[in-house]
């Protein structure tokens, strides 16, 4: 796809945003898990939500606490059903060897939704949920028209 219309004005991503039922459960799971490291906690009273910010590599995720979270069932169903609500899926990470990630998820005790799924277009993916149900899609290159 191509598009000939440029914004006026320049931009780069800064973070993805995730909301979490306890905050520091959360930021041990993605140090344990992806080895993330935390850049900063803090407060963000606008919102009341408590927030922590960290650091993967070429990323940062932004994990937000409201007071008064509530959980969406449809938001976290099974595949494939977790696609039917209108709005972001998943984080989604690229390996070079899925077979050996996979076994180290395994090890860790993360729950795993499938594991080496041929995609269709030559990529296989391994899905997990995160400590508090987030879908995250991890897969190996294959011929994926986006690599």
């Amino acid at each position: 796809m191509t598009t000939t219309d440029q914004p006026r004005f320049s931009y780069s991503l800064h973070n993805v945003t995730t909301t979490v039922s306890d905050l520091d459960a959360s930021i041990a799971w993605w140090n344990r898990v992806f080895g993330l490291t935390l850049l900063a906690k803090s407060r963000f009273d606008a919102i009341g939500a408590d927030v922590a910010f960290l650091q993967g590599p070429g990323f940062r995720l932004e994990l937000l606490q409201p007071a008064d979270g509530f959980r969406i069932p449809e938001l976290t169903a099974e595949p494939p059903a977790h696609i039917r609500p209108i709005g972001t899926k998943a984080l989604v990470f690229r390996v070079e060897d899925l077979g050996s990630a996979t076994e180290v998820l395994r090890e860790q005790g993360v729950t795993i939704l499938w594991e080496r799924m041929d995609l269709g277009d030559g990529s296989v993916s391994t899905a997990i949920r995160d400590n508090d149900g987030n879908f995250i899609n991890i897969f190996e290159e294959g011929a994926s028209p986006v690599g």
